[in-house]
């Protein structure tokens, strides 16, 4: 998009933006309760901060103390009702993963089918749905998307929304300095001064390999691979495959929630022929199920750390899903 017009849509889209909380705040607008509590991880900038990942940590925390969690996501470029992100959750977490744009309705369907907590995924923007916690994940190595709003930057809404967090998560938190770090927590205390900040990691548990076998993320170690995602940050996918030692022969990306076809396959397929294994991550696995390619495909599994904080955050969570 030129510049110059993005700067002119960009303005009224924030003042739109910002108007809808506004009214959301004072209540002119209404949120509706769900009649069980809810708990909502965002963001608010496009692309990949690590929502998903923090979904599944959430929903496990909620499992472990006895309570039966459900997911409610609207399900981002589904077809014929699935998306890659709810089916990779269903996998992960094993609870009920409910596709609806409608988050309210998805709310009433869940609590109909037995849940007693619902965690929303992608929904700081959503504000129909009330909610009794806002987690909002912000990316180190990007954290405000240029600064601007969209469509020329890749803010969702201006910062000030911050202010509505109750918890903050810095995401790869191990990807900037501890001077980068400690500037972007300083900025963040501006914006929402209540709320308590955290910081976690991408962190490589296993590879699984073509068979399904389980192996530990240095069996990539001095390996050459042909490395391939659909993300919103895939550059963070490819530095985590360089940090476990996989020697990257080409790097293959797609847009985020990329549904793959022939045209796709076939691009990865002719990747660079000295690549031993094609590896991807969890996200784009779920949807290869249909698609044959000759040389073998693993999957790199990570999972969120909460490296400073996670007792507190603990805490809100369980707290939030007793009210």
């Amino acid at each position: 998009m030129n510049c110059v017009v993005g700067k002119i849509l960009a303005s009224p889209y924030a003042s739109l933006v910002r108007l809808r909380r506004w009214a959301y705040r004072r209540g002119i607008r209404k949120s509706h309760p769900a009649g069980v509590p809810v708990i909502c991880v965002g963001n608010i900038t496009v692309g990949g901060t690590g929502k998903t990942p923090m979904v599944a940590w959430a929903v496990g925390r909620l499992k472990e103390a006895g309570r039966k969690p459900a997911i409610l996501t609207r399900g981002y470029k589904a077809i014929d009702g699935k998306s890659d992100e709810a089916e990779l959750l269903r996998q992960s977490t094993g609870v009920p993963v409910i596709i609806n744009p409608d988050r309210v309705a998805g709310a009433q369907k869940a609590i109909a089918g037995g849940a007693d907590v619902l965690v929303m995924d992608d929904g700081f923007q959503h504000m129909r749905l009330r909610r009794d916690l806002d987690i909002v994940l912000i990316d180190a190595t990007r954290p405000f998307g240029g600064g601007a709003c969209l469509p020329i930057g890749r803010l969702r809404e201006p910062l000030t929304a911050l202010s509505d967090a109750d918890a903050i998560v810095i995401t790869r938190s191990d990807a900037v300095t501890p001077e980068q770090l400690q500037d972007l927590r300083n900025r963040l205390v501006r914006f929402a001064p209540d709320a308590s900040i955290h910081t976690a990691i991408h962190k490589p548990v296993k590879i699984i390999d073509e068979k399904g076998d389980e192996l530990p993320p240095d069996a990539l170690s001095g390996r050459k691979v042909c490395a391939f995602a659909g993300l919103g940050n895939p550059d963070a996918f490819f530095a985590t495959l360089t940090d476990i030692g996989a020697r990257i022969a080409e790097k293959v990306s797609f847009s985020d929630h990329a549904a793959y076809d022939s045209a796709a396959i076939e691009r990865v397929s002719n990747a660079n022929a000295e690549a031993e294994v094609l590896v991807t991550t969890e996200k784009d696995y779920v949807k290869l199920a249909e698609f044959s390619l000759e040389r073998p495909v693993w999957r790199l599994v990570v999972e969120m750390r909460i490296t400073e904080g996670e007792q507190t955050l603990v805490e809100m969570i369980l707290k939030a899903g007793q009210r």
